[in-house]
């Protein structure tokens, strides 16, 4: 917004602000609707500091004036009415801002609760668009409609270029270096948004306004106003110069600390900005604290850094760090005053999102594949896997796929991530271990699944083969394999027990596929009516890794009885 060196609270707004169009882009699920209010919330909390810190200052600049002129020097006593004047300009847009969110908090947009003060209709899309371009009438103004936000661009690049007249009038001697850009730019004149956005095209109105939720343009407003609060720091900054160097009384200096965020995911790194209130260029503070620090090239601020550290008590997902700081200050009478910042930061634990073929269980000795992220984390999600009564295999290809091979009842999946140089605990998700479900054993004549009823003709083509379940066989495929070791076939002839008249291997088969069972010569002689038998000996189930696992069947199951027609 203006121009030669951005400041380290102009470049937080930036950020915020090209986290919210980024978050804009996406399709609007609870999850994001809440985003958006924490970032208002977070947006408004830093304005109402960024104001009661441009207060500070005017009625510090009042206060030096009056001093003057009661040491008789009246040379600055207009400084006191401009800034009165600059104080008076940027409140009654701040004023108007807020009427606007009024009306959005009102029972026909966002149906604020009373009691509670939460946006029970954060999702609202249609009459907030209506607010903002008018009802049937966003094609008027050339696109820009006929609703609140042609007025408010007005008001916002009216205000540039009030600051603008504003320094060209009383800078005669050109020595601020500053240039109020426009607030409300235009998609065409703004670098940020891509040339292939379809929306490049667009007025400022639709490009902000269009298909937006109510609560992300609650939180645009609050960024609004911290780019008017940001244009009466600048004023007043530079009608602090006018003065010189402003002298101060130590007790007057205030050490602040301006987190970028006050909920920080565990992993993820916690970031505050170090000033002293009231600071001039004369006054070269010094800066350590309980993190990594980086001084401001103009070395009157700095950002300290530190790691959220992980380690939350049981059942819970969120907790409290703290941190400290200390500045030195240089005083008038050339000693040095230590000021400390002691703060607290939200820790918020990693929400782990798991997705496979079957979340909730996982199948005893298969293999298990399952997609694990941490999505808080993003590039920084550098997962390491460990599990309970089973063995971990992690993929070569993708660091959030793993294989899951249990040998107990229960497994206990632990996630940590080796983020920044440390190993963060995220979570422990624990599974219930189930046996795949048994297969059928099936005896196919003449192609046909055989219903156990009508005789069969000895020169029938008989098949026995294994079918998998086929919910089992979708999830994991490579796992459903199976393997028949023998089939007997038994002849009952008379009276006496059934007895062995033929065996078919079924070594080097797809169980699946079937064992072919010839009866022919095997029953020569056996008279119409007589019984047979085909014998299961055994099952096994081909796992992913080609180990075998001999399948539980009753002595029932393994015998399928026919009649000879």
């Amino acid at each position: 917004m203006a121009g030669g060196n951005i400041s380290p609270r102009q470049k937080m707004i930036n950020m915020m602000y090209l986290v919210l169009t980024a978050l804009l882009a996406l399709n609007v699920s609870a999850e994001i609707l809440e985003a958006f209010q924490s970032l208002r919330d977070s947006l408004r909390s830093s304005s109402e500091k960024f104001s009661q810190k441009n207060d500070d200052t005017k009625e510090a600049i009042i206060a030096k004036v009056n001093e003057e002129i009661e040491q008789g020097n009246t040379k600055n006593a207009y400084v006191k009415d401009l800034a009165a004047e600059v104080n008076d300009k940027t409140n009654s847009i701040v004023k108007y801002i807020d009427g606007l969110i009024e009306k959005l908090e009102g029972p026909e947009i966002g149906a604020k609760d009373p009691e509670t003060g939460e946006i029970e209709k954060k999702s609202e899309t249609e009459a907030n668009y209506q607010f903002w371009m008018g009802a049937g009438k966003d094609d008027a103004n050339g696109g820009r409609g006929d609703g609140e936000a042609i007025k408010l661009r007005g008001e916002l690049n009216g205000l540039s270029q009030w600051a603008n007249d504003f320094l060209a009038k009383y800078d005669t001697a050109g020595q601020y270096d500053v240039k109020f850009e426009e607030i409300a730019v235009d998609p065409k004149d703004n670098p940020d948004v891509p040339s292939s956005s379809e929306n490049k095209s667009k007025p400022w109105e639709y490009f902000t306004f269009h298909s937006k939720p109510v609560v992300a343009d609650l939180a645009m407003l609050e960024k609004f106003k911290m780019d008017v609060n940001e244009v009466e720091y600048e004023l007043l900054t530079f009608l602090k110069a006018k003065l010189g160097a402003v002298t101060f009384k130590i007790d007057s200096l205030i050490a602040i600390s301006a987190p970028v965020s006050q909920v920080v995911a565990a992993g993820m790194k916690f970031e505050t900005n170090l000033f002293v209130a009231m600071s001039s260029s004369e006054i070269k503070p010094e800066f350590s604290g309980s993190g990594s620090i980086q001084t401001s090239p103009d070395g009157n601020s700095a950002t300290m850094t530190l790691q959220a550290t992980g380690g939350f008590a049981k059942g819970t997902n969120e907790k409290e760090q703290s941190y400290q700081a200390i500045i030195k200050v240089p005083r008038a009478d050339g000693g040095i005053e230590e000021l400390k910042v002691d703060g607290k930061f939200k820790v918020r634990k990693p929400e782990v999102v798991i997705t496979s073929a079957s979340v909730q269980n996982l199948y005893w000795n298969c293999g298990n594949a399952l997609n694990v992220d941490v999505p808080a984390l993003g590039d920084l999600y550098n997962p390491v896997f460990a599990a309970s009564s089973a063995s971990v295999i992690p993929s070569t290809s993708d660091k959030r796929k793993v294989t899951i091979v249990p040998t107990g009842r229960t497994c206990v999946l632990s996630v940590s991530s080796n983020t920044n140089g440390q190993n963060i605990k995220i979570d422990d998700i624990s599974y219930k271990v189930i046996k795949p479900p048994k297969p059928d054993i099936l005896l196919l004549v003449n192609g046909k699944e055989y219903n156990g009823a009508a005789p069969i003709s000895s020169k029938s083509n008989c098949v026995v083969l294994v079918k998998p379940d086929s919910d089992f066989l979708s999830a994991l495929p490579s796992d459903a394999r199976y393997l028949i070791s023998n089939v007997d076939l038994l002849s009952q002839r008379s009276l006496g027990a059934p007895s062995k008249v033929g065996s078919f291997s079924g070594a080097g088969r797809d169980g699946t596929k079937g064992i072919p069972v010839e009866l022919g010569n095997k029953l020569k002689g056996d008279t119409p009516g007589t019984k047979i038998y085909f014998k299961i000996d055994k099952v096994y189930r081909i796992n992913f890794q080609n180990s075998k696992i001999e399948e539980n069947f009753s002595d029932r199951d393994l015998y399928i009885g026919a009649v000879i027609k």
